[in-house]
């Protein structure tokens, strides 16, 4: 009977600790407000700004680009 009892608890727990990893699993939430957009105001395209640290058109005139390296 103690053994029955034992593998019962290990079954219990196991049972338990997939519930919890599938819930964390599908609980991500995917903000679709963080994705950039494509376009004129994109920074998914140009040259890289140091000054910045993003891609843009070379039209920041403060910016910091390859050739001025």
């Amino acid at each position: 009977m103690n053994t029955v009892n034992h593998i019962a608890n290990i079954l219990r727990a196991s049972a338990a600790l997939l519930v919890t990893a599938l819930g964390i699993l599908f609980s991500a939430d995917d903000d679709e407000s963080e994705d950039r957009p494509l376009g004129d105001g994109s920074d998914r395209f140009g040259d890289h700004n140091f000054r910045t640290g993003r891609l843009d058109a070379v039209a920041d005139p403060d910016g910091w680009y390859d050739e001025d390296l």
